[in-house]
């Protein structure tokens, strides 16, 4: 195949016409022949056209390149030699085959792309059979009908009017076919009609039988040579040179083609996997696409292959290739369809914020912040639970429940599936905090425990922390402690007390994690029977606030008391006597429940009357020192409202503060 030279008119672009496939088949030179095919467009398709995200397609691009390329259309004239050389017989097969030329290229869609045929003869002179036409049936008619002039031949008639029914334009192809029988008459400026019209097309010339020379030949064509010259030995051989005519005169498909592909933002073309028939090469090929190079294309089919990949966040339905770009010598341009790729839209997990919950509770995990834009997730699955730590229950609702088992960190990771199964996934921490162990004390020592008893105390906790370990420490408030020791619920202990006094017994149970609580079994009494007895009078200076019923009063106290076990007795015997004459108030003991005397300080408690009522309790604690000390705490047994009390607000326990202001205490020793 070979590039028409357009000679000063260099604007020309390459003829849809495709002469090649045209005027191939009119090589029969029948008037029947096989019409050629209809003009493919260039074609693009993709599969699969639907993928997930991070998926691949292929794309396959097509092109025939005299087809299938957008260029300027093709002007077409014949220029018949009707002399009288010609014999009747031989003119009917000179037009029978140029019937067939036309027929030809109008099957292979000159007429559908643009392009135009005219026709026109000489002899003595010249003769317009038609102008140029896009009207096949037309210009087959105006063939057929066309009488035969006789006379002699005047070439430069005929290649005359060849040039005047061209457009003289840019943008047209313009091919010129001459068929004669004989040299011009003497004189005919052949040479200056021809290069006229070399000028605005591309010139080929047909020489039959012997009555004309090659000189002539060279001198019509627009090149001297077997391109452009084809000399047969009658009409009748007309079929046997059309092929190296139509080869001759055929305006390529493509002179050197490129197509660059370029792959649209979102995707990657996979390299190595560009490939191309008809032996076009594939190079540059980089992530955003590559480009396939062929030195020309005529009627073959070129077919580009490619696969890319998604790697992009949008979806939906997205175009493949941001551009396919075609350029060839002869400046014609191609559009290829756009191609599109469905990207399955993934849904998007959220597990929600972290969380914290203490051991034992339970707290809301919530995925409903999770969604597709294709429609409803189907499904959700919370998974991740350290068995050491929680656990997951409703596992497959957006909002599934932690279960809080041991203090710790855990995670807790949601995924959600959509309709088209695809997946997504997201974490949140949980926080398990620890909780301390409750203790209640059931049973504590009320009633007095002579020394070298033993002294008890039981009780219980729980822990919402079930795979906790605990253990339990003892302070008996002597100065000794027992524990830490492993301890379950219930707990309890014994302690023998060898001093007489009034103690405090905490118990502190603690778990595994540093939680721990305390109780205590305050006031618990131990006596001795034969540690010395407590005598006491005078009076003090009673402060203001230590009678709740004046709390405005003050003034003198007086008292007297004696306190002391019989011998071989558990419970002391004795008399105590206290009068606040400022709250007219009138005390007088009537029992004692227990004496306790160690060192210098005395303890005893007992019952007694105000003012000749029962129904009163009290306990007096007085230390023999420089100066004696005396309080005494006096309450309604029936609801422990306090009566009165000179150290109102200090525990039972508390050493005595208010110093004698008269008499003295004396602390007897056994």
């Amino acid at each position: 195949m070979h590039a028409i030279v357009r000679r000063r008119k260099p604007a020309l672009k390459r003829s849809l016409t495709a002469l090649a496939a045209t005027l191939a088949l009119a090589a029969t030179g029948l008037a029947g022949a096989p019409t050629a095919a209809a003009a493919m467009s260039p074609g693009a398709s993709v599969s699969p056209t639907s993928i997930n995200p991070g998926g691949t397609s292929t794309v396959t691009l097509t092109l025939q390149g005299e087809t299938s390329v957008q260029s300027t259309p093709t002007d077409l004239v014949l220029v018949l030699d009707e002399s009288g050389s010609i014999s009747p017989t031989d003119f009917t097969t000179l037009k029978s085959f140029a019937n067939d030329v036309v027929t030809e290229v109008a099957n292979a869609g000159l007429f559908a792309q643009g392009g135009r045929v005219g026709v026109v003869s000489f002899a003595s002179s010249q003769e317009l059979i038609i102008g140029l036409s896009n009207n096949q049936i037309a210009v087959n008619t105006a063939i057929t009908n066309n009488p035969q002039s006789g006379g002699t031949t005047c070439i430069s008639c005929g290649l005359n009017e060849a040039a005047s029914i061209l457009p003289h334009a840019a943008g047209r192809n313009q091919v010129v076919i001459v068929i004669t029988d004989g040299n011009a008459n003497g004189g005919d400026p052949t040479s200056a009609a021809a290069t006229a019209l070399q000028s605005e097309a591309e010139v080929f010339a047909v020489g039959v039988g012997s009555g004309i020379n090659q000189t002539t030949l060279n001198i019509i064509a627009s090149a001297p040579d077997a391109t452009h010259t084809f000399p047969v030995a009658d009409f009748n051989s007309l079929a046997a040179i059309l092929q190296a005519l139509v080869a001759a005169v055929n305006v390529p498909g493509a002179t050197n083609p490129q197509i660059v592909v370029t792959v649209a933002n979102g995707w990657d073309y996979v390299s190595g996997t560009a490939a191309a028939n008809l032996g076009a090469a594939v190079s540059g090929e980089a992530l955003a696409g590559f480009t396939v190079k062929r030195a020309n294309l005529g009627a073959e089919l070129l077919t580009i292959t490619y696969d890319v990949v998604h790697e992009g966040t949008p979806c939906g339905s997205l175009p493949v290739n941001e551009s396919v770009a075609y350029t060839d010598d002869e400046g014609a341009t191609v559009s290829f369809p756009a191609v599109n790729v469905y990207v399955n839209c993934a849904p998007v997990a959220d597990a929600g914020p972290d969380v914290s919950v203490p051991e034992g509770s339970t707290v809301a995990l919530d995925g409903t912040g999770s969604s597709d834009t294709e429609g409803p997730l189907a499904a959700y699955a919370w998974s991740g639970a350290d068995a050491a730590v929680g656990s997951i229950t409703d596992a497959g609702s957006a909002i599934a429940t932690y279960n809080g088992l041991d203090d710790g960190v855990d995670t807790a990771t949601l995924e959600v599936t959509d309709a088209g199964g695809l997946t997504d996934t997201d974490t949140a921490t949980v926080t398990v905090t620890n909780v301390a162990p409750s203790l209640t004390l059931t049973t504590c020592p009320t009633d007095p425990n002579q020394i070298g008893t033993n002294v008890s105390f039981a009780g219980s906790f729980t822990d919402p922390g079930t795979a906790d370990t605990h253990t339990m420490t003892v302070n008996w408030g002597d100065g000794t402690s027992t524990g830490p020791s492993a301890a379950t619920s219930p707990v309890g202990g014994t302690h023998p007390y060898a001093t007489a006094g009034i103690f405090d017994i905490t118990v502190t149970v603690a778990d595994d994690d540093g939680g721990s609580d305390s109780k205590t079994c305050a006031f618990v009494v131990v006596f001795d029977p034969n540690g010395g007895f407590v005598t006491g009078g005078g009076w003090i200076n009673s402060p203001a606030g230590a009678y709740p019923a004046d709390p405005g009063a003050s003034g003198r106290a007086n008292f007297g008391f004696v306190s002391k076990y019989q011998k071989g007795a558990t419970v002391p015997t004795g008399s105590t006597e206290f009068q606040f004459q400022a709250g007219n108030l009138n005390f007088h003991s009537d029992a004692y429940q227990w004496l306790v005397v160690a060192a210098d300080k005395a303890q005893y408690k007992g019952t007694g009357t105000v003012n000749g009522a029962s129904g009163y309790g009290f306990m007096l604690t007085a230390t023999n020192g420089s100066p004696d000390k005396f309080r005494i705490k006096i309450w309604k047994t029936a609801d422990s409202t306090i009566v009165y009390d000179n150290q109102i607000g200090s525990g039972d326990t508390a050493n005595p503060t208010t110093a004698l202001a008269g008499g003295s205490i004396q602390i007897h020793k056994g």
